[in-house]
């Protein structure tokens, strides 16, 4: 089993030699996060990822708000359920993002928790960048 995780789908997965996540496949479609630097090295594709489910879900309420807006005699019930997709692929992204955003705090909490309790830790230590990137925001 691979230690790296795929930015967008989060399942592990092998690196190809260049250092980039190999092709897989998640619900019968290729995931976005191939071919990118798993979420060890990098996070950017998971924020322009959520960062355009988040505008193609606006884009698509608003379409279907203006329909209602305007009164329209008949609305296409697939605008309603390519909304709710979109909503939930947004949601489930910035879910993603704010927990790996969230990681060097949790293991803290954890390495503490678990020092307390067994007089060991076993926790996955947050990438580098993360570490660094908490650092310099916290600086006055």
């Amino acid at each position: 089993m691979s230690g790296y995780r795929c930015q967008i789908c989060g399942r592990r997965k092998s690196l190809r030699k260049n250092g980039m996540v190999t092709c897989h496949y998640v619900g019968a479609a290729p995931c976005p996060g191939s071919g990118f630097p798993p979420i060890e090295h990098d996070d950017g594709c998971l924020f322009q990822r959520a960062a355009k489910a988040e505008s193609d879900f606006q884009r698509a309420y608003d379409a279907v708000r203006r329909l209602e807006d305007a009164r329209a005699n008949w609305i296409d019930p697939a605008l309603f359920i390519r909304r709710a997709a979109l909503a939930s692929h947004a949601v489930k992204l910035e879910r993603r993002l704010k927990r790996h955003l969230d990681w060097p705090a949790r293991y803290r909490r954890s390495i503490a928790r678990q020092m307390e309790r067994q007089g060991y830790a076993w926790a996955e230590p947050p990438p580098l960048y993360l570490v660094e990137r908490e650092v310099v925001s916290s600086e006055p």
